[in-house]
């Protein structure tokens, strides 16, 4: 209700590049930060080592691999700045991922009017690629006591993004029984996504193909997977 009576304000902040890819060609990269707003800025920049759970929950440490500079920078209203990335690691044979969190800090003054300031956080992916960086973006399926199983993995030495993880179950009849598409997001090197569908006993019993399909930047992939008798009994 405060937020709604006094009116919330955020930053109008635009941001680019808003994914850093560093090489051995290429060690360091810029952002640039522009302030779009009206108001005078502060951020403060953090960095982080990133890998993900298999449930693709992002798993954060605080690093020094990654160096930037500035640290702290203000932005006046239509001021663009620049802040200058890169790590004090080699290149490995393997991609290291991190995340670089640009947060702002509160306004010096309070806001005009009694308006609530609400604090952004960007986090910038940063990805320090191999020298022959190849994703490989696989997809398996089982069914098992009425519960499928769906695992989106990366075999290969470098990230990749998925668009789009959907699954197509049909009867023995050819008919779709079951359509569902999964939340999809970034899968790190030698990363897995995993999903676990519950089917409906009604819809599992009909079942005789299930099919996975997995968009994403490196291509598509696909797996069918024949549902065997006795798969969607209760263990």
């Amino acid at each position: 209700a405060l937020l709604l009576a006094a009116g919330a304000q955020a930053a109008l902040v635009a941001i680019d590049p808003v994914k850093v890819l560093l090489t051995g060609a290429e060690p360091s990269k810029s952002v640039s930060l522009r302030n779009n707003g009206t108001d005078k800025l502060r951020f403060q920049l953090s960095a982080f080592t990133w890998q993900q759970s298999a449930g693709g929950e992002m798993q954060l440490t605080p690093t020094q691999d990654v160096v930037f500079f500035p640290s702290l920078l203000e932005l006046a209203p239509g001021e663009t700045r620049r802040v200058r990335v890169t790590t004090t690691t080699q290149v490995a044979p393997v991609e290291r991922s991190y995340r670089l969190f640009v947060d702002e800090l509160p306004p010096l003054a309070n806001a005009p009017g009694g308006a609530i300031r609400v604090l952004t956080r960007f986090g910038l992916p940063v990805f320090q690629l191999p020298d022959a960086p190849t994703p490989k973006p696989t997809l398996q399926l089982a069914l098992s006591a009425g519960k499928l199983n769906v695992t989106l993995e990366n075999r290969g030495n470098a990230h990749f993004l998925a668009q789009s993880v959907r699954i197509v179950g049909h009867g023995a009849d050819g008919a779709s029984l079951l359509q569902q598409t999964l939340p999809a997001w970034y899968v790190l090197a030698g990363g897995k996504r995993s999903y676990e569908v519950a089917l409906a006993p009604d819809v599992c019993s009909k079942l005789t193909q299930v099919s996975a399909n997995a968009n994403t930047d490196h291509g598509a992939t696909r797996v069918d997977y024949p549902v065997a008798a006795g798969a969607c009994a209760a263990p």
